[in-house]
């Protein structure tokens, strides 16, 4: 371990990106990437005020940076979509510690990307991050360890690396392209009903006049990356306490001055009025789409009032899916909830977190209840795989 220098960096800024994205590079994912990670830190959505303290490890070898890892020190878990606060407050029934906690996340981003980073060629450097991950983690006298929305690649050498955490797995949603040419080429597999389901709904949003199509960074103008400010405070808005608002209007405005590609927004564009009246957030790896926000005008401002039926699914759903069946990338993964979305194509999916609470009483509650929530987990994932609109012998009911 000698020949290795560790360390934990407190912000992503400072270490140099053309470094960080040597690495990041090599898994194709804007999600690991250093743009992505430190716009989320110099928009102010995260940071201590907000519930994270970055605590990133650093390995180098000869000066050279040849593993890397996005940690946070946590004080809640609003943004880890892990839902684990009966855990939390049974912990605080019996006095033992919950909070602070070091976790290994893409920070409010429930999507299984999460990794260390390692550069080509290099063997046994996950499991050194890991181990220094959690010896740190005790010596500072923090309450546990958890990596949370694993990449399922990496899980088999996280589980190694690890030992002693229990295993949580977590229901997702992801469309898979399989090699469909275009959207009524995907819809020929579906069963007759839900595709006449889809298409009354396409047809509803072109009746309205509204066109629907994906606007790439170097197309967007600084205006539509406001108006996706304004449409992402005003659907949390309707949400109260239970809004999923963990991004400042500074990260969608400073979105090109960190990523210049990577991202995208679906848009929808009325004859009535010559900006977007709804817009979604889009990031796009090598392989996957990444659909994460959405919002829409006021209606009063370019319809009359009148709300038009289907047009959170066209845009959020049926474009971007056209728009990575142009791309030939192999999914789309569309957000977390609403069991909708199994009815239009998309099939609930297992991904895993691991977690290691250091007090012990905590720990064997973690593995006592793990079994039986993973069963109902799984339980709930074939229910909704029930849905799923594909006629007999199509190839995404493999």
């Amino acid at each position: 371990m000698s020949k290795y220098e560790i360390a934990f960096i407190p912000r992503i800024s400072d270490i140099p990106e053309n470094e960080w994205d040597a690495l990041s590079s090599r898994y194709g994912n804007p999600l690991l990437s250093w743009g992505y990670l430190a716009l989320l830190e110099e928009s102010g959505s995260i940071c201590p005020e907000t519930g994270w303290t970055p605590a990133h490890i650093t390995v180098r070898r000869s000066g050279t940076l040849v593993a890397a890892a996005p940690l946070y020190i946590r004080t809640d878990s609003w943004g880890d979509y892990v839902f684990d606060f009966e855990f939390a407050a049974y912990a605080d029934k019996i006095k033992a510690p919950y909070y602070p906690r070091l976790v290994g996340t893409i920070p409010a981003t429930p999507a299984p990307a999460w990794r260390v980073l390692c550069a080509e060629g290099e063997s046994g450097l996950e499991k050194l991050c890991i181990g220094v991950a959690r010896e740190a983690a005790r010596n500072a006298g923090l309450a546990g360890l958890h990596f949370l929305w694993v990449d399922p690649s990496f899980l088999p050498a996280l589980k190694e690396a690890d030992g002693g955490s229990s295993e949580w797995r977590h229901q997702y949603f992801l469309w898979k392209n399989e090699g469909y040419r275009d959207l009524p080429d995907c819809l020929d597999s579906w069963s007759k009903n839900m595709r006449r389901n889809v298409m009354r709904e396409r047809s509803s949003v072109r009746k309205a006049g509204i066109e629907t199509f994906v606007i790439s960074p170097h197309d967007c103008p600084p205006r539509y990356l406001e108006l996706m400010a304004d449409y992402y405070e005003d659907t949390n808005a309707k949400f109260g306490p239970y809004a999923a608002k963990f991004l400042t209007r500074d990260f969608f405005l400073r979105l090109p001055d960190f990523m210049p590609a990577g991202w995208a927004l679906s848009a929808a564009f009325s004859a009535s009025r010559a900006e977007p009246v709804a817009l979604a957030f889009l990031l796009e790896s090598d392989k996957t789409l990444y659909g994460r926000f959405w919002g829409k005008a006021d209606a009063e401002l370019w319809n009359g009032g009148a709300q038009v039926s289907g047009l959170h699914f066209e845009v959020c759903f049926y474009t971007p899916m056209e728009y990575s069946m142009a791309k030939r990338l192999s999914d789309f993964d569309p957000g977390m909830g609403s069991e909708h979305k199994a009815r239009r194509g998309f099939r609930a999916e297992l991904c895993s977190s691991l977690h290691l609470p250091f007090d012990r009483r905590l720990a064997r509650v973690f593995e006592a209840s793990m079994p039986g929530i993973n069963a109902a987990e799984t339980t709930m994932v074939g229910e909704l795989n029930r849905d799923l609109p594909f006629r007999a012998g199509s190839p995404s009911l493999r």
